[in-house]
């Protein structure tokens, strides 16, 4: 009997926070979509800018093909087609995925400040929504503030009861550098990160060390869209549209 083929990895990302050095398997960066040729099944996986473009010329390979949530469009999807999150993806997401998860009832009081890069804001944001409620929970109620769209940086501001003594306050800034900070006072845990503090003393290449992802979490965290996910992240998507003028 033969065994199973294995198909290349098609990975659509920002190839400054993807360390293509800390896979299991083999990692090829690419430049353009010409340059992947996967028609015979191999055990590989190529990393290429996220971008329109990009997502046109991979689409249809001979490849599991691994999508940006700001990327998603329902046009994409077929079988071999899946999308990521990049807040799940980062290791010090993770490790608090892991520890909250391993509580039974999480309560306590979760704060989220991220300072964001571009314009995928909106994207960014209903990504993160969907992560975080994924993991402590269904909103009872959400209320969302914003500064004036007139004045920079520009603030947002969303509050979210979980009910049962849970409630998340999360912070999105517009900035010229990326940022996240995460606390989590909680009954069992009292959790802290910020990426600034983990950056190395002089500043190099290696800067975004604390916001870099591999290969392998990247695909093995990786949705294939089915309605449900659907129906949740259209639910942010609509409560951002009709709660900010983005």
């Amino acid at each position: 009997m033969k065994g199973a083929k294995i198909i290349a990895n098609i990975i659509l990302g920002d190839l400054n926070k993807i360390d293509s050095h800390l896979p299991i398997k083999k990692v090829t960066i690419s430049n353009s979509p010409d340059e992947i040729q996967v028609d015979l099944y191999e055990d590989v996986s190529y990393v290429i800018a996220a971008t329109a473009n990009n997502v046109n010329g991979v689409i249809n390979k001979n490849g599991n093909v691994y999508l940006p949530y700001s990327l998603y469009n329902e046009n994409y999807l077929n079988s071999r087609t899946y999308i990521y999150f990049e807040l799940e993806v980062l290791p010090f997401f993770r490790s608090f995925t892991e520890i909250i998860k391993k509580e039974v009832n999480p309560r306590g009081v979760f704060r989220y400040r991220r300072t964001i890069q571009g314009e995928s804001i909106l994207s960014m944001i209903v990504g993160d929504l969907y992560v975080i409620t994924s993991l402590l929970g269904e909103p009872k109620d959400i209320h969302l503030k914003q500064s004036r769209l007139s004045l920079m940086p520009r603030h947002i501001i969303i509050m979210i009861d979980f009910g049962l003594g849970t409630m998340a306050h999360i912070e999105y800034t517009t900035g010229n550098q990326e940022k996240i900070e995460l606390e989590w006072s909680g009954i069992k845990h009292i959790i802290e990160f910020d990426s600034d503090q983990m950056k190395p003393v002089h500043p190099n290449d290696r800067t975004l060390l604390p916001l870099t992802y591999s290969v392998d979490a990247l695909v093995s965290s990786a949705k294939v869209i089915d309605e449900k996910i659907i129906t949740r992240l259209d639910y942010f998507q609509k409560l951002m549209d009709e709660g900010l003028r983005l």
